[in-house]
C-alpha cells in the first residue's frame, strides 16, 4: 500500500494491532499518514509506504483500559493526528496538538457522559524530510534502533515493570501519571518531545505497553536483529513474543524504516 505525499524522503511503515490472548476488544489504534485502524485486530502485519514532501505523523496510542469508553479517546486521538499531521512541521505545533486532542476529550466526557472518563496514551514520530520529532504522554513506548542496539527513546509516564533475574516480567503497574483525558476532571498535560536529523536507514520501534509490559528490550533487540532485512517478519516475531508471554493486554507493534 502506498501514500503519495510528496517526493523528498520516504518512509516504510510495518504495523500490527491485535486484542491479545485475554481481552474481548482492542482499544489500541495507530495512525499512519491519511490511515487511521482503531478496534480492529491485523492478523497479519500492514505494510505502508510514505513518500514524505512535507511532513507525516506515525503514532500508537492506547485506550485506557478498564476507563469508560478508551477505544474512543484512542481513535479520536489517532484521527486528529491524521488530520492535522500534513500541517504539522515542528515539535511545538505536534504538542499543540496535543493540546487540544486533550481538551477535546474532556469536553467529549462533559457533553457526552457515557464517554466520562475517556482518555489514551499516544507516543509518534512526525518526521519532515530533514528532521524527526518524536512524542508522547503515557507509558506507550518508542524505540529507535542504531547499530544493531535498540535505545529507548520515549519517557515513560509510569512506574513501569519490574523484570526478575530470568528477564522474566516480576510486576507490571496499570499506573499511569499522565493521559490524554482520563481524569475526573480536567488536568493539563506536559508531553514529552524532541527533535533531532532525519537520518535515512535508521529504524524506529512504536509499540503500546501490550508488548513492552511483556517483553524485555534486549529480547526486542534481538528480534528486530534477526529479521534485520524484514520488517514484516519482526513485527509478527515482536507480537509472538507478547502472545507466548502471556497476550494480557493489547498488543499495538509499529516499525518505521526511514
Amino acid at each position: 500500500m502506498s501514500v503519495e505525499q510528496g517526493v523528498s524522503a520516504r518512509l516504510t511503515v510495518t504495523a500490527m494491532t491485535h486484542r491479545g490472548a485475554l481481552r474481548d476488544t482492542n482499544e489500541d489504534a495507530f495512525v499512519i499518514g491519511a490511515l487511521t485502524a482503531t478496534g480492529v485486530d491485523t492478523l497479519d502485519p500492514l505494510v505502508v509506504d510514505l513518500v514524505v514532501r512535507d511532513s507525516a505523523v506515525v503514532a500508537v496510542a492506547d485506550g485506557l483500559g478498564g476507563h469508560n469508553a478508551g477505544e474512543v479517546a484512542a481513535a479520536l486521538a489517532v484521527g486528529r493526528l491524521a488530520e492535522r499531521g500534513p500541517r504539522t512541521i515542528n515539535a511545538s505545533q505536534i504538542v499543540q496538538v496535543l493540546h487540544d486532542v486533550n481538551a477535546e476529550l474532556y469536553e467529549l466526557a462533559r457533553t457526552h457522559p457515557a464517554h466520562g472518563g475517556a482518555g489514551t496514551t499516544l507516543v509518534g514520530l512526525l518526521v519532515t524530510p530533514d528532521q524527526v520529532t518524536w512524542f508522547n504522554v503515557g507509558d506507550s513506548r518508542l524505540y529507535r534502533e542504531e547499530g544493531g542496539y535498540l535505545g529507548q527513546v520515549s519517557v515513560d509516564d509510569s512506574p513501569g515493570t519490574v523484570w526478575d533475574d530470568g528477564g522474566e516480567p516480576a510486576t507490571a503497574t496499570n499506573i499511569v501519571l499522565q493521559t490524554l483525558g482520563g481524569a475526573d476532571r480536567f488536568e493539563p498535560v506536559h508531553p514529552h518531545s524532541g527533535t533531532e536529523i532525519h537520518v535515512p536507514g535508521t529504524r524506529w520501534l512504536l509499540c503500546s505497553d501490550g508488548l513492552s509490559d511483556l517483553v524485555h528490550t534486549a529480547e526486542m533487540e534481538s528480534l528486530l536483529a534477526d529479521n534485520a532485512g524484514d520488517d514484516v517478519r519482526a513485527v509478527k516475531a515482536l507480537w509472538a513474543a507478547a502472545m507466548n508471554a502471556g497476550g494480557g493486554d493489547n498488543i499495538t507493534v509499529v516499525l518505521v524504516r526511514s
